[in-house]
């Protein structure tokens, strides 16, 4: 009698396995977790299309697999005058209108209150404080709350940088030099200016890394003179 005949056979994990073959997993999905899990789809629902896969079904205005690229742009070509677009939709957008506009397309101006319209200066310009109250920076030569009392020529002594230009560098003394800036105003047709001044020798320094030293004639008496030409 012939010998029983023997099967081979795989071991038994092998079996289990082998009926399984490697599926590329899809975005959003982790191995033995069910597709639609987490909300992958940008802009759109998600629809389970197998144990392991998915699709997106888009909401309007968007596009792609995952519902994440834009089909329409609304604000290319948009008629914001004075403003900034602002998408509703894909087909419809609104305009944000800066300060001082309004209307649909930010093509209307509003009026706005200026606060130096309640005061008027004379000889110079109004000017708001940090709390925002309104207020005369008088020119050269006049003072008082509306800069309409001339005051009388004088020297006002001030420290600061004297400036040059060297070609195309920028250059200043070294130091601060004091000096007299002539302010105020002169009767009879004249003009407030420099009576006396003196020339001193300053050391400079230039961007471009260069320095030099010149002279600078500094003020030293104000008062009433022929204006110039």
């Amino acid at each position: 009698m012939a010998p029983a005949s023997t099967v081979a056979s795989e071991p038994l994990h092998q079996q289990r396995t082998s009926g399984l073959r490697k599926v590329p997993m899809q975005t959003g999905i982790l191995p033995g977790c069910e597709p639609c899990h987490k909300k992958v789809c940008a802009h759109g629902t998600c629809q389970p299309s197998s144990q392991a896969g998915f699709t997106c079904e888009c909401e309007e205005g968007w596009t792609g697999p995952l519902c994440d690229q834009r089909t329409n742009d609304p604000c290319l070509g948009n008629k914001c005058v004075h403003g900034t677009c602002l998408p509703i939709n894909a087909f419809s957008y609104s305009c944000k209108c800066l300060e001082g506009h309004g209307g649909v397309l930010c093509d209307e101006e509003e009026d706005l209150f200026n606060p130096c319209q309640a005061i008027k200066c004379k000889h110079g310009k109004c000017r708001l404080s940090g709390l925002g109250q309104p207020y005369c920076e008088c020119s050269s030569g006049y003072t008082g709350d509306s800069c309409d009392r001339e005051i009388s020529c004088r020297g006002e002594r001030v420290r600061d940088y004297y400036q040059k230009q060297q070609g195309y560098a920028a250059c200043q003394t070294t130091k601060k030099v004091s000096r007299l800036e002539c302010r105020g105003g002169c009767a009879g047709g004249q003009c407030c200016g420099p009576l006396r001044s003196k020339r001193r020798k300053y050391s400079f320094e230039c961007t471009d890394g260069s320095s030099f030293v010149d002279e600078v004639e500094k003020v030293v008496k104000c008062g009433c003179t022929r204006c110039a030409s």
